[in-house]
């Protein structure tokens, strides 16, 4: 007998709802910034690269190149950090993209700025932490994989469903394919998340800036609960960077978790 049709999570649906509205909102922003002629594209092609990365890791996902897909949302996040920065509004925000356009400041150094003088006003982030913790973990658990190393590679594996044992009935054991593009149903949910959470970022920017339509925003605020409530993200209890390993299963031995 044939398994019923899952539907798809709620995160998920409302994601792909907001990511369009989200998008459009940010092109307004960046087209109406006010910075001098010299860093006046910075955060327009900065979104450009954006949306063209995030089609691209869409594409590498479903193809099972979920390593490459999760590089080149590291690359997302980055680019993320300039779009805030030119819309932000803050008197010193111009100098910091002069100084980054001339090559003086990193994106670590830019978000740093953002944190101290920018994300404070926002609130809290996906739970009750504020936002700027939010941000900084989230950037922090992205950041090995912003290279190829030993982390990366364990996205181009698929863990086989229905392997994994649980520590109740002896070691934790799972079965492991390695060949060329192992599509991983769980790993392209993650990613898919991942990008999600990115959306609802830029959201959160347009709300910020008093950019969002109230039903916009009230949209990103659905959204943020839904991912809040993944139990992909549980919250405080496990930190970012466990957050985002490679292989996650629940203790039932399941490794589609939603």
């Amino acid at each position: 007998m044939s398994q019923p049709k899952r539907s798809p999570p709620e995160w998920f649906v409302l994601g792909e709802e907001a990511t369009p509205q989200v998008m459009a909102c940010v092109a307004n922003l960046v087209a109406a910034n006010n910075l001098t002629l010299q860093v006046r594209t910075a955060p327009m092609l900065a979104h450009w690269f954006l949306l063209d990365s995030l089609l691209l890791a869409n594409r590498a996902n479903r193809d099972g190149m979920h390593a490459n897909a999760l590089s080149i949302t590291r690359q997302c996040l980055e680019a993320m950090t300039v779009v805030e920065l030119g819309v932000c509004g803050h008197t010193e925000s111009e100098a910091m993209l002069l100084s980054w356009e001339r090559d003086e400041l990193t994106a670590g150094k830019l978000r740093a700025w953002l944190e101290h003088h920018v994300w404070p006003q926002y609130g809290s982030g996906l739970w009750a932490e504020p936002w700027a913790t939010f941000m900084r973990e989230f950037a922090r658990a992205l950041q090995p994989y912003a290279h190829y190393g030993p982390q990366l590679s364990q996205w181009q594996v698929r863990l086989v469903p229905g392997t994994c044992g649980t520590e109740s009935t002896g070691p934790a054991t799972a079965v492991i394919e390695v060949r060329p593009r192992a599509y991983d149903a769980q790993k392209g949910t993650r990613i898919t998340l991942f990008h999600a959470v990115l959306t609802y970022a830029l959201g959160r920017v347009c709300v910020a800036r008093g950019s969002a339509r109230d039903d916009l925003a009230a949209l990103i605020a659905r959204l943020g609960s839904a991912l809040g409530k993944s139990r992909y993200l549980d919250g405080h209890e496990t930190d970012w960077s466990r957050q985002l390993w490679a292989m996650l299963w629940s203790a039932d031995g399941r490794t589609i978790l939603e």
